[in-house]
């Protein structure tokens, strides 16, 4: 089952045409109501009309969560804050603030991409699912919930500081989906199994992380722990939020939501642009994003693009670990 199989199986030619066409209107927006953008342009000698295509936006410089971070609260804002409908605050480990913003418009599409990653994990309306975060620690994870409601499946709340209460829930209204980080489940199945429950007994079927990085090793243990597929969303906490991509069922990559957000891999030294296979740092260009759009932002992330279609019928690159 496709969310919107126009776009998840749309021909490699039709996708670079699409992407082409909205760099140029995100070139064209940055150059004109960000001063920083700006500034740099004319900095490397870059005028809009020399950013073609996708492949022309190499000749930009790399940007990085310092840069968002020195442009708090309001720097890389591209309207009047009378446009903004929600900003997504955050501070990592050191204290270093970035603030995004976005219009009704950037949460709509927020929401579309959340219900694509779902439905390729396997959710469908006859889903009932469960965020198990607390949404004050990852006000991000609002995202899921947007996604869920937007699928049709039915969403039960619960409280992420109750661990009891995640249980009670799980069994009471049989979840058969659970979105949570690694470490908290990990923590759940520790919890759950202190109580005389075996987690490998609870009703689901697809466990989704994010928020922390998972590793190949966890995934395994978690799914180990509860015997149900454990699959990755992909986002930036504090930068673009969740649903940049995610993995099908076939767990083999994650799926970039490339209509939405440009991917490139760089040599993570020197930035020059890899090609597809190689391994390096993943950057990433928004180019729907209205509010506040990045260009090849430096995610920090590891890995390489394959192009391949994959089993499940989804052209959208991947991108492996």
């Amino acid at each position: 089952m496709f969310w919107n199989q126009e776009v998840e199986t749309l021909a490699r030619a039709d996708m670079v045409a699409w992407q082409n066409h909205k760099v140029n209107n995100i070139i064209e927006r940055i150059y004109e109501k960000s001063l920083l953008y700006n500034k740099r342009m004319a900095e490397w000698g870059i005028k809009p009309v020399d950013i073609q295509t996708v492949e022309d936006l190499a000749k930009l410089p790399l940007m990085n969560r310092q840069d968002v971070a020195d442009n708090y609260p309001y720097g890389l804002l591209t309207m009047p804050i009378s446009g903004v409908s929600y900003i997504h605050t955050n501070r990592d480990v050191n204290y270093m603030p970035t603030a995004v913003s976005y219009t009704r418009n950037d949460l709509v599409m927020w929401t579309e991409l959340m219900a694509r990653m779902l439905v390729a994990g396997g959710v469908n309306m006859t889903s009932v699912f469960q965020v198990a975060v607390n949404g004050k620690h990852y006000p991000g994870s609002s995202a899921v919930n947007y996604g869920i409601r937007q699928v049709g499946a039915t969403l039960v709340p619960a409280d992420g500081d109750n661990m009891d209460q995640q249980l009670v829930m799980m069994q009471d209204f049989g979840v058969t989906g659970i979105y949570s980080t690694p470490d908290y489940l990990l923590a759940l199945a520790k919890e759950i199994k202190e109580v005389g429950f075996d987690p490998g007994q609870l009703p689901l079927q697809t466990i989704f992380c994010g928020i922390q990085p998972l590793t190949v090793e966890t995934a395994r243990h978690i799914q180990e722990e509860y015997g149900a597929q454990v699959l990755e969303i992909y986002g930036l906490g504090g930068i673009f939020g969740m649903g940049i991509g995610g993995e099908c069922h076939h767990a083999d990559g994650l799926h970039i939501q490339e209509d939405c957000f440009y991917p490139e891999v760089v040599q993570p030294e020197s930035g020059q642009v890899l090609p597809a296979g190689q391994a390096g740092e993943l950057a990433l260009t928004s180019l729907t994003l209205e509010a506040m759009p990045l260009v090849r932002y430096r995610t920090g992330r590891l890995g390489y693009l394959d192009y391949n279609q994959c089993a499940c019928g989804r052209t959208l690159v991947r991108f492996k670990k």
